[in-house]
């Protein structure tokens, strides 16, 4: 059984004033006649099926011009014709075909240039889809895509972006979700028209399975949608091709378009084989290189989570040794006390003697006097002995004590000393006389 196929596709201005986009479908490239029927299912055979987009830039200077110079050029080269049986005989033919027509679009347009200086500087993107044979072969140069979606695994990118921003996710420095929002997307690294070099077109092959709805979209689409929106409006109208175009139309104003919008779509109805179940599940299936990026991105905010760490704990380990050397440079007032046990008493002076009041002092300072050569009993003296240390307690008592005792001035003191001395003279008289 043949593989049946659908069809479906728009080009318009959209967010702009002109439309530099352009656009080919031809769903059998066995006769002489181009074009198509929205959803007529029709069978592919022999030389198959084409699908192109071409986004042109330049504005003022011709985008538009470039764009439908590639879209004459490729569709001069796909002329059954041209098609020979050796070409279309082994998937490498059908491969370096592709180049060599993405090459030679290229060479047109800036032959167009030469000859008109008011195209200098046009170019175009390009993406085109050859399905023949069961398979998918996608070429493209630019940033145009083509997604093929999947109900059971989803939507996958064939194509591979030629752009700055592409090339930054490629090198692991940007994310792809960073990349959508990236104000440099707009620039592309491969185009036709480029005068710097010859165009040098990617192209790969792809198997075809019953439900796979194949896209081809100018950066009008893909750049305005993220992939898992498109996924999810094609999960949800893939009845048709009409419905689906129109859904994707739709959520693209929706979301505020500002460039040019293509869509093509091609949906495998039958006779192919089903799909095989892909390791990646959900609305936007992953090739094995986003896969990978994916998890490089994980490995390193994780590296980076346990720097952030280690620096914290670098942090409070050197702020409490820091502390503590300034807690040892800094002691607090060290209190001596001495070995009791080696330290010779002391008999306090004068000023440390707080208990002793001062005309007694003097007086147990001043030589004893001779006061007749008479005999006379003699009177013992008191014995200095060195008071108590008193305690802080005692002191301030004995010293609120001294506050209260009246005030004597030394003459005064001496006289009262004098006095007691001649009394006691005195009575040690008496006693003798009576003796």
């Amino acid at each position: 059984m043949s593989i049946q196929l659908r069809y479906a596709a728009r080009c318009e201005a959209a967010g702009r004033d002109h439309n530099e986009d352009n656009f080919l479908v031809d769903y059998n490239l066995n006769d002489d006649t181009w074009g198509f029927k929205t959803d007529e299912i029709i069978s592919l055979e022999g030389k198959g099926s084409l699908l192109v987009v071409c986004d042109g830039m330049g504005g003022m200077n011709a985008g538009e011009v470039a764009s439908a110079i590639a879209i004459e050029t490729i569709k001069d080269l796909f002329d059954h014709k041209r098609l020979t049986e050796e070409i279309i005989s082994s998937p490498k033919n059908i491969q370096q075909y592709i180049y060599s027509a993405i090459q030679a679009a290229d060479a047109a347009i800036k032959k167009d240039a030469k000859e008109n200086p008011e195209h200098e500087g046009m170019g175009t993107t390009i993406v085109l889809v050859w399905l023949i044979n069961g398979k998918a072969y996608v070429g493209w140069c630019g940033d145009s895509r083509a997604y093929r979606y999947n109900p059971q695994n989803g939507l996958e990118r064939l194509s591979h972006d030629h752009s700055y921003v592409q090339e930054l996710v490629d090198a692991g420095k940007l994310t792809e979700e960073l990349a959508f929002d990236h104000p440099n997307n707009n620039i592309i690294t491969r185009s036709l028209g480029d005068p710097r070099g010859k165009a040098i077109p990617d192209v790969k092959e792809y198997d075809l399975y019953d439900g796979d709805i194949v896209l081809l979209c100018s950066d009008g689409l893909c750049g305005c949608l993220r992939d898992n929106e498109i996924a999810q409006v094609m999960s949800q109208n893939n009845g048709s091709m009409q419905e689906c175009r129109d859904a994707l139309w739709t959520a693209d104003e929706a979301a505020g378009w500002h460039d040019n919008v293509t869509i093509l779509l091609a949906q495998v109805t039958k006779g192919a084989p089903t799909a095989p179940m892909r390791s990646q599940t959900g609305e936007k299936a992953l090739s094995n290189s986003a896969v990978l990026r994916k998890k490089n991105s994980k490995l390193t905010a994780l590296v980076g989570v346990l720097i952030v760490i280690i620096v914290l704990l670098t942090g409070v380990f050197a702020y409490m040794h820091y502390a503590s050397k300034q807690n040892i440079e800094s002691p607090s007032e060290e209190v001596v006390v001495p070995d009791s046990a080696n330290q010779e008493q002391v008999l306090p002076t004068l000023e440390e003697q707080p208990n002793i009041s001062e005309p007694q002092a003097i007086k147990e300072q001043q030589p004893a006097k001779e006061k007749n050569t008479a005999p006379k009993a003699e009177v013992a003296k008191p014995t200095p002995v060195a008071p108590p240390i008193s305690t802080p307690k005692e002191e301030e008592e004995s010293s609120a004590a001294e506050e209260r005792k009246p005030v004597l001035t030394p003459i005064v003191e001496q006289k009262i000393t004098d006095q007691n001395e001649r009394e006691a003279t005195e009575k040690t008289n008496d006693t003798t006389e009576m003796k």
